[in-house]
Parts: structure tokens; C-alpha cells; sequence
């Protein structure tokens, strides 16, 4: 999977989701027990300021009343930039990363945060085909460093027969819980 296309489309589908928040959803709890919908969302912004400073080189912080829309712009641009995938950069957590790796990561990152955002506003969430299976690549070997940074849940076997994208929620913590406000 071409990981530039991937961050566009789960920018996108984060972005569209974030769109049909009230006002007052905003203080909703998510699946990460420490944030609400507006810490996740400050999470999700923070992530798109490092890896554009890391892909470009420049010291980029977001400001207060910086939204989703203007940070996924400024990843996926700083992401088409000549030499970006091939750029070398220090991740935090996970060491020296080509920029395409680093791209996968970050787009694996809203994917999970989509979702959460979904259990928050109680609507369904899955991730287009492929995306899923793709994120899997990257997790299932980092999968026990995850759990042992102490920024993911302790990750469950989601049983026999899951399917890719319950595996990625499992892997992250999450497990498979239903849709929040779901009879």
C-alpha cells in the first residue's frame, strides 16, 4: 500500500467524522482513558506537527485553534515533498525511520484514533479494504514494544476467526468493544 495515499484517506475520514461533532461532544470520553474527543483530537494534531517537522526539518508546533483540516494538509504535503519517503528520521519511540516507514506509522495512528473518535460519537467506523491488513504489517512484530511503552493498552488475542481490523484494535489495546451508546 502507497503509505502517501493511506494518510489521505484516513486524514479524510477522520476529518469527515470530526465534521458531524456537536459542540458538546467535545468533552466525550474515548477508548484512551486519559483524553476526551478534544484531547484526542489535540493528540491527532500534535502527531501531523511531528512527522511534518521530521520530514522537513523544521521546528513545527501546533498553535492553539489549529484545526485537523490545516495539519492533514501540512503532513501530506511535507509527505509528497522530493526525497520525503527516503528522508532517515529519529522517531521518538521507535528509533531511525525511512520516511515512508514513518508515514505508515503515522497514518496506522489516525486510522486507531478514527475509530476511537467513532466509540466516542457512538457510529461505526471500519477502515477501508487493505488498510487494515497494511497496518498489520507494521504492528504484529511491534506489537509487545506497544504495550511495554506504557502510551498503548496492554494488547488481547481478539480470538480465532477476527478479522485484520480487530487484530490492529487488539494489538493497540483496544479489543473489540461495541459501538458506544450500541444496544
Amino acid at each position: 500500500m502507497d503509505n502517501r495515499h493511506a494518510l489521505r484517506i484516513v486524514n479524510a475520514r477522520f476529518t469527515e467524522l470530526l465534521g458531524t461533532a456537536k459542540e458538546d461532544d467535545w468533552e466525550l470520553p474515548t477508548p484512551c482513558s486519559e483524553w476526551n474527543v478534544r484531547g484526542l483530537v489535540a493528540h491527532v494534531i500534535g502527531g501531523h506537527a511531528m512527522v511534518t517537522s521530521l520530514l522537513t526539518g523544521e521546528e513545527l508546533v501546533a498553535a492553539p485553534g489549529d484545526t485537523v483540516e490545516e495539519w492533514a494538509a501540512r503532513v501530506e504535503r511535507a509527505a509528497e515533498a522530493e526525497g520525503a519517503l527516503e528522508r532517515v528520521v529519529p522517531h521518538p519511540m521507535f528509533g531511525e525511520l525511512s520516511g515512508d516507514a514513518l508515514l505508515m506509522i503515522r497514518w496506522g495512528d489516525v486510522c486507531v484514533h478514527t475509530w476511537d473518535l467513532a466509540q466516542a460519537l457512538g457510529v461505526e467506523f471500519a477502515p477501508e479494504p487493505g488498510l487494515a491488513e497494511a497496518a498489520l504489517e507494521w504492528l504484529v512484530p511491534f506489537g509487545p514494544a506497544l504495550g511495554a511503552s506504557g502510551r498503548f493498552g496492554e494488547g488481547a488475542d481478539p480470538g480465532p476467526g477476527a478479522d485484520a481490523f480487530a487484530r490492529v484494535l487488539a494489538i493497540t489495546g483496544r479489543g473489540t468493544r461495541p459501538v458506544a451508546g450500541a444496544d
